[in-house]
């Protein structure tokens, strides 16, 4: 009783103080704001009534800082609570839900910008009509949308999917001022996590009772979904939903798997990770020399979503619609970045390329080790599916040449399946990016924006790189030995049951 009152307690306090940091009028949290986007309500008022709107740049960095390490340090100790089963399912409900109001109703837009890039990318389709995989936001740069575009986009095309830049067109129709679209945008992060939450409870309830409340707060309670992601806005919140919506539907047909996830995976590609993996289970659990057969509704059921919302972007010029595009980028956190550096640094500029190869090669190893598993193991538990589908998406996450907190959210719905190496590579993982934004805007906090990238590229890159190795390493032993991609037997907590042997 005592370690849980703790552990809620430590989280409600870090959300409360979170809050009132970004709360605080030019906030180290906050984006560049358009005119009326400002904090406003209640947390504004404490924040003013504390002092913290009268303090200097620097001293509001250093707020800043220990509340989003105090957030990390209390939701790792809800999860050890959670996993020991000292929280309640409905506790942890009504705990996410509430931080989620909080974050949507009282704290402006958080951390970063590319709600302007959806709002410039749905502006050049519904507006100039043009196609935004061809076209910028440096193209229109009279758009109102183009000032607040991150440097890094502006003169970028759009990197999302289809489906995604026919909502954000959709939305752009719907609500003609840049505040009011930064605001929908929010409103669906928030309304795909909490739909999210709600669809993790049910499959928890299906596949793994005694791990319902430890599914739940480390989707529903963890800071890099509430704050970089809801507080974003990020459509990746949409990959999430689903991700878990399919395994929810492979209870049942798997036609509607293939349709969610290539719906998933024209919002945002990575969804296609889960995609590939379910197909491999279609096809691995037919009769042999009936497989192409059994695969053939499903491919076609993903050519034809794929033509529908694609076909008014399709050009010669760029037949990927962004990939090759988004393939160039390089995030600062990303291990690839480092080791980069490193090759670049003792071989004179000559070997960076290396890792630019080998990362994606690993990965593709890694898809493939999964498959194989899953190939052995037909026909395969919806357990193990979901397991498969969330380590792919892991793989990906730190493999990828591009690493931000947002892009933990795709595997996060699925972590509870996972067994301890993976699952503890993901949530670490996810405690070192929520603490990787320190400051969004370096022009107004520059010492502490150095502190930060210094932090990250000397201290939090270095983490994810040891646990990216744990992955691979447990991923290939996993594959010598023809161990489960799940193996929820062996992971028992204390006062965990076996899991049901009917799984639908």
């Amino acid at each position: 009783m005592r370690a849980r009152t703790l552990a809620v307690g430590a989280w409600v306090c870090s959300v409360a103080l979170v809050g009132l940091v970004a709360a605080t009028p030019g906030s180290p949290f906050s984006p560049r704001l358009p005119p009326g986007a400002g904090p406003a309500g209640p947390l504004r008022w404490a924040s003013e009534a504390i002092g913290l709107a009268r303090l200097g740049p620097s001293p509001l960095a250093a707020a800043g800082v220990a509340a989003v390490a105090l957030a990390a340090a209390a939701f790792a100790l809800v999860l050890r609570a959670a996993w020991r089963g000292e929280l309640a399912g409905r506790t942890v409900i009504a705990l996410a839900v509430g931080a989620h109001a909080l974050v949507l109703l009282c704290l402006p837009l958080l951390f970063s910008r590319d709600v302007y890039s959806y709002a410039a990318y749905g502006r050049i389709a519904a507006t100039y009509h043009a196609n935004p995989y061809l076209a910028t936001p440096a193209d229109f740069p009279a758009d109102p949308a183009f000032a607040y575009v991150g440097p890094k986009w502006a003169d970028t095309p759009a990197v999302y999917g289809p489906l995604w830049t026919q909502v954000s067109a959709a939305v752009v129709r719907l609500v003609g001022n840049l505040p009011g679209q930064v605001a929908v945008f929010r409103g669906l992060a928030a309304a795909a996590s909490l739909a999210t939450l709600a669809v993790v409870a049910h499959l928890a309830r299906r596949l793994a009772p005694e791990r319902r409340a430890f599914a739940l707060a480390a989707f529903g309670l963890n800071p890099v979904v509430l704050f970089q992601s809801v507080g974003s806005g990020h459509n990746d919140l949409l990959v999430a939903l689903a991700v878990a919506g399919a395994l929810a539907l492979a209870l049942g047909g798997r036609i509607a798997v293939t349709a969610v996830l290539t719906l998933g995976a024209l919002v945002k590609a990575p969804a296609a990770v889960p995609l590939a993996l379910a197909l491999v289970v279609v096809a691995a659990q037919a009769p042999r020399g009936r497989r192409l057969r059994a695969l053939a509704p499903h491919l076609a059921v993903t050519a034809a979503i794929g033509l529908a919302l694609a076909g008014p972007f399709l050009s010669r010029r760029d037949p990927t619609l962004g990939m090759l595009e988004l393939a160039t980028h390089e995030g600062w956190l990303a291990p690839s970045r480092l080791f980069r550096r490193l090759l670049d640094a003792v071989s004179g500029g000559t070997l960076g390329v290396v890792p630019r190869v080998v990362f994606p090669l690993l990965f593709v190893w890694a898809v493939a080790a999964i498959g194989r598993s899953l190939v052995r193991r037909a026909p395969v538990p919806v357990r193990e599916e979901g397991a498969a589908w969330a380590l792919g998406l892991v793989a990906l996450m730190l493999l990828g040449p591009v690493l931000l907190p947002w892009y933990a959210t795709w595997a996060l719905p699925l972590a509870w399946l996972l067994p301890r190496a993976p699952r503890t590579v993901l949530l670490g993982a996810g405690l070192a990016l929520a603490v990787s934004q320190w400051t969004s805007e370096p022009t107004r906090f520059a010492a502490a924006y150095g502190a930060n990238v210094w932090f990250g590229h000397n201290v939090l890159t270095a983490a994810v790189v040891v646990l990216l190795g744990w992955l691979l390493l447990d991923l290939a032993r996993r594959v010598r030995s023809g161990t489960a991609i799940g193996e929820p037997a062996a992971e028992r907590g204390p006062g965990e049951v076996p899991a049901p042997a009917a799984e639908g």
